[in-house]
């Protein structure tokens, strides 16, 4: 399994729900906390482009907010 990183925030509701869905199914991924995390922030808008959490990154491919459709393909894909 490629590895998986979530660039989240502790009060967004969607982040909660991603890592709640990979932990239910016990897939291991790092969290970085933008909120407390300068580098985790800088990392998210400045390499990723991307300006909204969550922000997950599973091997090379991204997947903006959560979506489990599309999280379930995407980790199929990186088996």
């Amino acid at each position: 399994m490629a590895e998986i990183k979530i660039y989240s925030q502790p009060t967004c509701p969607a982040c909660n729900e991603v890592k709640e869905y990979l932990t239910s199914r016990g897939i291991a991924f790092t969290d970085y906390d933008i909120l407390s995390d300068d580098k985790a922030l800088n990392e998210m808008l400045h390499v990723h482009k991307v300006r909204v959490t969550p922000l997950i990154l599973i091997g090379d491919k991204k997947v903006i907010g959560f979506d489990a459709e599309e999280l379930e393909k995407v980790l199929a894909e990186n088996k």
